[in-house]
């Protein structure tokens, strides 16, 4: 991608502009609107975090900037 990407829910830009930093972003704040909508892509935040800390590499990191790159096409969710 040309633009750098933002992140789904808050609109913040990725560090390095990578899904995979959004990834990193969406995990390290955990509050209730990021883990929302990682549960609305039918992922389970949890099982996903859980993952990350107990198996080598990056496949939740991976898994989870999938969506966040399909979610670019997509408007930033509205702030309720």
């Amino acid at each position: 991608m040309s633009e750098p990407v933002k992140c789904p829910v808050c609109g913040k830009k990725a560090k390095t502009g990578s899904a995979i930093d959004c990834a990193r972003h969406m995990f390290g704040v955990g509050d209730k609107p990021h883990r929302a909508w990682v549960e609305a892509q039918g992922l389970s935040f949890i099982d996903l975090l859980i993952e990350q800390a107990t198996t080598p590499g990056n496949q939740s990191y991976v898994t989870l900037a999938e969506f966040i790159e399909k979610a670019q096409d997509r408007p930033a969710e509205t702030k309720n």
